[in-house]
This record gives C-alpha cells, structure tokens and sequence, in this order.
C-alpha cells in the first residue's frame, strides 16, 4: 500500500514554514500544502502502518496512544507559534492530496469564518475544585446571615445560644451548595467579560486531586492575544480572593482553539 497524508491543522497562510519535530510516525517531516489562502500542515505516513483497521487496533495500546496524541499536539502547538490554527482531531487520514484539497475547498467557508474568529487569539481553561468542608468552615466569612448568627451567637446567654448553634448549623448547611455555585457562577462571568468566547464543557468524573474536592467548573476562554495580560491579571486576583476558602484552581494554556473550532472530514 502506497503512502497517505496525515492531517494535522490548517493554517491562517499559505506559506512554508518549518517544523521541528519529525511527523505522527516519526519519520517524515511535517510540511504545508499551500491551498488558496490557507495552508494545510501535513506529513507523509504509511497506509499500512495507519490504515483504519491498524489505527482501531493501535489505539487500545495506551501507551502508543498517549505517544502518538502528544506528538500530534506538539506539532499543533508549535505551529500555533507562527500562524493562527485550526486543529483537527487525532486520527484524521487522507489517501491522496488530491481528496484533501477537494475537502478543504468544500469547507473554506467555514474555514474562513473561524478564523474571522479565532484570528489573534488563544483558548485558555480553568478547572475549579471546591473543599466543601473547608469551605464550610470558611462561610462566616463568606456570608453576611452566618456572620449575623454567629455575631449574635457571641453575644447570648446560655439559653439562646443553644437556639442559635442549631439555627447556625442548618444556615451553614443551607448555603453550602448555593455559597459554592455562587463563588463558580463570579469566577465564570468575570472571567468570561474579558475573554471574546467563552463555554462551560462538561464536569469531569476523574478528579486530578482527590475525592474531597469534587470539580465545579470546568470552562474555556478564547482570549484575544492583545487581553491576555488583564484575562490572567484577572485570573490570579480570583485565585487570591478565593483559594483560601477551600476553592483550587487549575488553569492552564495557551491551546489551541479546539473548543472553539469544529472542523472534521467525513471522506478522511
């Protein structure tokens, strides 16, 4: 079987530019196939080696999947140095050029229009765990009505104090959830006012801390280059007013703007 072309992104030019990695196989190197106005980043693979029977089979070996997707995404990200991208997702294979660029002609509207978009920018992610029993711990400090009842705890006699430690009690178990979605809901909209895009991507069941802190927000900012110093500014200024009452945050970036780029193939 003859060699194919493996699809890594496409490109805001058409000019060459190099890469310095070798390609997904390890062998070739990665080029662009100038196409109108875009450029298409590419490298030559096997057939054999990356046939769709071989890549099912290939993918179940973890460890040659987490080589092969970190590859791609070095590729992707190093491109992102030198033109606005939109990356397309591991696996994407082409038989011929000539298949290629008659898929790219048939979606350079919708090429045209996400880079209209994404042109300048950078996609940016913030996940945000929240201790909940340190945050409890913390709602005094957080809520006025907890404050009032614990003020007033202070200042009772015996009698009312036991009214008031019950009546603390449930005001601390009533606004732990609302006090957390609450803090979530600021930290998503503050940051969103800044960033030109912004989504809410679903909670992750696999916690990369541990299991007292569950996620509450798992989110992602396409930010335009010109406003990513007051989009972090903002981000560390959250981060200050909010780590200490038992919320962790997680953000990471620049990426590529894969959230905010849906590009696929169906004759890949």
């Amino acid at each position: 079987m003859s060699d194919g072309l493996y699809l890594y992104c496409i490109l805001n030019s058409p000019k060459e530019f190099k890469i310095n990695l070798l390609g997904i196989d390890g062998l070739h190197q990665p080029y662009v196939i100038p196409y109108q106005e875009v450029g298409i980043l590419v490298s030559k693979i096997s057939l054999n080696d990356f046939s769709q029977r071989e890549l099912e089979r290939k993918i179940r070996n973890l460890e040659w999947l987490y080589e092969k997707a970190n590859r791609h995404e070095m590729i992707v990200e190093e491109a992102m140095e030198w033109t606005s991208v939109i990356p397309i997702i591991f696996g994407t294979i082409f038989e011929e050029e000539t298949t290629l660029k008659k898929s790219i002609h048939r979606s350079l509207p919708e090429i045209k229009k996400t880079f209209k978009v994404i042109k300048g920018h950078e996609e940016w992610g913030l996940k945000l765990y929240c201790d909940f029993l340190e945050l409890r711990d913390n709602l005094v400090n957080l809520s006025s009505e907890v404050k009032k009842i614990e003020e007033r705890l202070h200042n009772s006699n015996e009698e009312t104090a036991n009214f008031l430690k019950r009546r603390l009690e449930m005001e601390l178990d009533n606004r732990l959830e609302d006090k957390a979605l609450e803090v979530m809901e600021e930290i998503y909209e503050s940051l969103a006012t800044i960033a030109t895009k912004s989504q809410l991507n679903e909670l992750l069941e696999v916690e990369i801390i541990d299991d007292d802190k569950p996620m509450i927000l798992n989110s992602v900012y396409l930010v335009k280059k010109d406003d990513l110093s007051s989009f972090i500014f903002r981000l560390k200024e959250l981060e200050d007013k909010y780590s200490g009452f038992g919320f962790y945050f997680y953000y990471s970036g620049p990426w590529p703007p894969y959230n905010f780029s849906h590009l696929e193939f169906n004759d890949s």
